[in-house]
């Protein structure tokens, strides 16, 4: 958030009152999350810009509704405090933050390790670290959304989450192999070709997906159909509706359940879909993704913009190209550049 010339601030002083007694722990902690540093006892300063000015009236605002004092000012210098040296202490108390985080992704890594050496993996235990890791993800999103001059310790923190994330993708996916013989209960995408497949009107995220899914990796030329709760077709399949052929299965959504249902369980760009479908859908915070609340409100505002199905699905198909070519990528990158390292080696 640098200036072209010179940087620009914005200061909260604030007096607080005695009591309650944890207004001072939780200004404090608002003002961290913030991005804000001390400069001096009860001033804490900011990098200038509509973002930052409107976190300091809404903080202003809390400490006035709880009887203290807060002043706000902007200012493009600050007296007895060159630019630099306010700059230098934003980098050491985000590196600070980022050492941490960093920390806590690499002995999550080191626990996953420990367990698969000691055979003590199981899938249950893989789903918690699973938990553990995106609830990680998210700090470290949020101290990069406050990293506003790009600490050293960054990009360590991001190397570190990858290294863990891979770690665990590698052991889910193990823990997620079948064997021959159940493969052999896949359905076959040859028998769903040119297909009426059927779903409810007012649609969202997870027929969305479905039925982007379904045209595709399933069926090349399927025939949708957006009808009532009730309504049946017949010689129509149906998904994601009251006893439909595909539908919610134990704690999978629809579009899991045809991933389980056409064997495409083995592609990890779909999984990585299915599981911000799932939050978004079920809305029980199991994959804890960052992408879900994004791609939710682009969706319910591209659903009242066009309020035709027909339309929103065309428009969403190209939302799930987007994510689609989007994990594709970051999937096959490590690969390349750990082919690209063991090259350089030979």
């Amino acid at each position: 958030m640098k200036s072209k010339n010179k940087s620009e601030w914005i200061l909260m002083v604030h007096l607080l009152p005695p009591k309650p007694t944890n207004l001072r722990v939780r200004i404090w902690r608002k003002l961290n999350n913030l991005g804000a540093v001390a400069i001096k006892n009860s001033v804490y300063v900011l990098p200038f810009n509509e973002k930052t000015h409107e976190d300091f009236e809404w903080l202003r605002q809390e400490i006035e509704t709880a009887g203290g004092e807060a002043n706000i000012f902007r200012a493009e210098s600050i007296e007895g405090t060159a630019d630099a040296e306010i700059i230098n202490i934003f980098r050491r108390e985000r590196d600070k933050d980022f050492f941490k985080v960093a920390a806590e992704f690499d002995a999550l890594a080191g626990a996953v390790k420990e367990q698969k050496q000691n055979n003590h993996l199981t899938a249950e235990r893989i789903k918690n670290y699973e938990t553990e890791l995106g609830k990680l993800h998210s700090e470290l999103e949020r101290i990069k959304a406050v990293d506003f001059f790009v600490a050293s310790v960054q990009k360590t923190a991001v190397a570190s989450f990858k290294r863990a994330q891979k770690i665990l993708r590698v052991n889910f996916d193990s823990s997620r192999k079948v064997s021959p013989a159940s493969g052999a209960n896949f359905l076959s995408r040859s028998d769903y070709q040119g297909k009426r497949w059927v779903t409810r009107l007012n649609m969202h995220i997870d027929r969305l997906a479905s039925a982007w899914l379904i045209k595709r990796f399933i069926d090349e030329r399927p025939k949708f159909y957006f009808v009532v709760e009730s309504e049946k077709v017949t010689g129509a399949i149906h998904f994601d509706m009251f006893e439909a052929e595909f539908t919610h299965a134990g704690e999978d959504c629809t579009f899991e359940t045809l991933l389980n249902r056409f064997g495409l369980t083995d592609n990890a760009a779909l999984r990585e879909i299915a599981e911000i479908v799932h939050d978004i859908d079920l809305k029980d915070g199991k994959f804890n993704r960052l992408e879900a609340v994004g791609l939710d409100a682009t969706i319910r505002g591209l659903s009242k913009l066009l309020r035709d199905d027909r339309k929103l699905l065309a428009q969403c198909g190209f939302i799930f190209d987007g994510l689609y070519e989007q994990f594709s990528a970051n999937i096959e990158s490590p690969i390349k550049q750990s082919n690209a390292e063991g090259e350089r080696n030979d």
